[in-house]
């Protein structure tokens, strides 16, 4: 979760790692990097905020649609109309969930707050995601 603060690491137990690890993890906790270095922060994003109790990124049915091979594909809305998923598109559902609702849409996404900073790096995710 953002904010979490880690407990101190001990000096016994950087005495038992090697001295190139132990220089690593004392700069990463200093830092506050996220544990996870291989996460996007996008993803990192979308489970602090819920997006992923929702939306698998691995093709799995859940309550929203997977994001996995989302963007760049067409989805027809239940105004009758068909729109091909783009940065714009992911944008605009994030922020304004009621816009443009999928036909197959089984329950609606809550309005949020997300700051726009972190919507776009939640999208930039999405786009990553075929």
């Amino acid at each position: 979760m953002r904010g979490v603060t880690h407990p101190p690491i001990s000096r016994r137990a950087l005495q038992l790692l090697p001295a190139g690890l132990a220089a690593a993890v004392v700069v990463l906790v200093a830092c506050g990097a996220d544990p996870d270095t291989g996460a996007h922060p996008g993803q990192r994003l979308a489970k602090d905020y819920g997006c992923a109790a929702c939306h698998s990124s691995n093709g799995d049915v859940g309550l929203g649609p997977t994001w996995k091979g989302l963007y760049g594909s067409q989805i027809p809305l239940q105004d009758g109309t068909t729109v091909t998923v783009d940065r714009d598109f992911l944008v605009r559902s994030i922020k304004d969930p009621a816009a443009d609702v999928a036909v197959d849409n089984k329950l609606p996404m809550p309005v949020n707050n997300v700051p726009d900073a972190d919507v776009q790096t939640i999208v930039d995710y999405i786009i990553t995601l075929k």
